[in-house]
């Protein structure tokens, strides 16, 4: 076996040790699966459907069903193959979500997403990094977002509303509501959160 393919099956067998952690409930592995993989399944991606948005947006889902199905999560030898055959699925699918009652407002954000944080880490994480100091980093977050952005958050990940339906609600286009949500997660991913501890607030 030469050099090239000693790396690669290290690599792989990285990839594995990550999955298998996931499948324990590990958040750290979920991050190092996302910035492992993300640039690999966006172009995988991307062969199958040009929309830049939507392809990210399955993804987005994907590593949504991993952390919330990790118990559930098949053994795999190939971790690639399994994560893109999962995004074939999901850009193929089309998205249906029940009607519900929808009240939004600035601090009715901050609840969901500190109380999900809150309810995942007690346990670990916030013994060792401070509760407090991380929902007061979490509100400072939020509070740099424009109210159409926090509205659009919300509604999809809270509320997991389909773009169609949060450009309904929102009395908008389909595509500005991408957008907004888009810029939206691009603004809090300047903010010190670790990748895994990041995914579990916004996603989860």
């Amino acid at each position: 076996m030469d050099i090239k393919d000693q790396k690669k099956d290290c690599s792989e067998k990285l990839e594995i040790i990550y999955w298998n952690k996931l499948r324990c409930g590990d958040t750290s592995a979920l991050g190092a699966l996302y910035d492992r993989f993300v640039d690999v399944l966006f172009f995988h991606g991307m062969g199958k459907d040009h929309n830049r948005d939507y392809v990210m947006d399955c993804i987005h889902d994907l590593f949504f069903d991993l952390y919330k199905y990790r118990s559930k999560l098949s053994d795999t030898d190939n971790v690639e193959y399994y994560l893109k055959k999962s995004l074939n699925r999901k850009i193929n699918r089309q998205y249906k979500k029940k009607d519900m009652p929808f009240e939004i407002e600035s601090n009715l954000l901050k609840k969901s997403l500190v109380k999900n944080y809150t309810d995942s880490y007690e346990d670990d994480l916030i013994r060792e990094e401070g509760m407090a100091e991380r929902s007061l980093k979490l509100h400072e977050a939020i509070d740099t977002l424009t109210p159409k952005q926090k509205k659009g958050l919300y509604l999809r990940f809270d509320q997991e509303r389909t773009y169609e339906e949060i450009a309904d609600i929102m009395d908008t286009s389909i595509e500005s509501a991408r957008t907004t949500v888009y810029r939206a997660l691009k603004t809090l991913r300047k903010y010190p959160f670790s990748l895994g501890i990041f995914i579990k607030i916004i996603f989860f």
